[in-house]
């Protein structure tokens, strides 16, 4: 197949101009998208966004997830300008799929001296460039020391993807990063891709949110009311003020996200269905 076609079936990947863009005291957004359905014809494309973060602490800094390989041009240039010199420390990829962990040996030839951190087994399958010494395995509830009083705490994910999917927390701006916890899809515009929830005046709700829930792992068999109470405990914990997710966009007012918990609550088969969860809604 010409590039073309191969565009035409796969879709298209751009960083917007717009990123880096700071979210929060210390985090910046460092993100791209991926055109769902590329057709030429049409103006308006299907979007998933692409999200990474990057965590600036007084000696150390850290970025969620690696960014997506055919990103890269774009991306490690955003990444650049958000790090102002300093060197890129620490990488927690949520999960070893190519948008959170595939350019983990493009980052780790940027920067050598990079450590690896998180849920690491298997990494090294994926990318044999790494040596061993860069991976430093943490479990959820061990933190991170990024300087100033900075920490990184790794966070059990509720709502999984894959086995070794990890969310993380930064106690400086009381962010959490969901990895592809309230997910959703967009419309492309010019006020869409690279804004917040709260800068377009929206709010997803349960329907916005549910083709995205399909992607959580065992969802069949999961105990949804149990897990979202436990999710709901871990906000009471934390107290975070920005959901940064790895698809989806940013949430700045948290309430705003919870329609993701009513979509999950619609797949439960003990419960009646959400009368909102319809379908799939791109948040034009």
């Amino acid at each position: 197949m010409e590039l073309d076609d191969l565009l035409d079936v796969y879709g298209t990947y751009f960083v917007h101009e717009r990123f880096p863009r700071p979210i929060a005291d210390g985090v910046s957004w460092i993100g791209g998208c991926s055109a769902l359905f590329m057709d030429r014809a049409k103006p308006d494309l299907a979007h998933s966004a692409l999200n990474s973060y990057l965590v600036l602490g007084e000696e150390k800094t850290l970025l969620v997830d690696t960014g997506h390989p055919a990103l890269w041009p774009g991306f490690s240039a955003a990444v650049e300008k958000a790090l102002g010199g300093r060197p890129l420390d620490y990488v927690m990829p949520t999960h070893p799929e190519i948008p959170h962990g595939g350019s983990l040996t493009l980052l780790h030839r940027r920067w050598p001296g990079l450590t690896v951190v998180g849920d690491t087994r298997d990494y090294f399958l994926y990318h044999p460039e790494i040596p061993d010494g860069a991976y430093r395995e943490m479990r959820p509830g061990e933190r991170l020391d990024l300087g100033g009083g900075r920490e990184f705490e790794i966070v059990e994910a509720l709502f999984k993807d894959l086995p070794n999917t990890v969310w993380g927390f930064d106690h400086g701006s009381r962010t959490l990063f969901p990895a592809d916890g309230f997910a959703f899809f967009h419309w492309h515009s010019q006020d869409a891709c690279g804004f917040t929830t709260e800068d377009r005046g929206f709010t997803p709700d349960a329907a916005t949110y549910a083709p995205m829930t399909e992607i959580v792992s065992g969802l069949e068999l999961l105990d949804i009311e149990d897990t979202i109470q436990r999710f709901l405990r871990l906000v009471e914990h934390t107290s975070p003020t920005v959901i940064a997710p790895a698809h989806g966009t940013v949430v700045t007012d948290l309430p705003n996200a919870f329609g993701y918990l009513e979509a999950l609550r619609a797949k439960d088969r003990t419960t009646t269905p959400h009368p909102h969860d319809s379908g799939a809604h791109h948040g034009r």
